[in-house]
């Protein structure tokens, strides 16, 4: 068989590539369509989250004061959960599950179930977890530590 001549031949192809510029900036790529919905619902649910935020605001009472010498204080009776940023209306359930805490100190998961009528630690756990947001409206957090729970002053950054 006679050896090809690679220039002569024509049915072989030759390609050159050359390498790329390193001083050229990168090429930039659309985002693809799965990049641009994740997007939007991000969009989104940051614009349902300030909507919530805006109408948890616009609920708390400014007249209400705290009473001297203390972080919260829970009004039973007219179920308020009053801050330093004013009150906010609560639950009678909530309300009873933080009487406890208003007097002061730590206390015990056990005793806020029992204080709530909560059916275990898990749901009092979820419902304090849900009223995070309320309670940061009104300037206040729920500190969690192994000794107990306490509500403490929320931390300005």
């Amino acid at each position: 068989m006679p050896s090809a001549n690679i220039e002569s031949s024509p049915w072989i192809v030759t390609a050159i590539i050359r390498p790329p510029d390193p001083n050229a900036p990168p090429v930039k790529r659309s985002p693809s369509s799965r990049t641009i919905a994740r997007l939007r619902e991000k969009v989104e649910a940051e614009a349902r989250n300030a909507a919530a935020a805006r109408q948890l605001r616009a609920q708390v009472q400014r007249a209400f004061r705290l009473p001297a010498g203390k972080v919260f204080g829970v009004d039973t009776a007219g179920l308020l959960l009053i801050g330093p940023a004013g009150a906010l209306g609560t639950t009678s359930r909530m309300a009873r599950t933080l009487a406890p805490l208003a007097a002061g100190g730590r206390h015990a998961a056990a005793v806020l179930v029992a204080a709530g009528g909560w059916q275990d630690e898990d749901a009092l756990r979820d419902a304090l977890a849900a009223l995070g947001p309320k309670l940061a409206v009104v300037g206040l957090r729920i500190c969690k530590r192994r000794a107990g729970l306490r509500i403490a002053k929320l931390k300005v950054v």
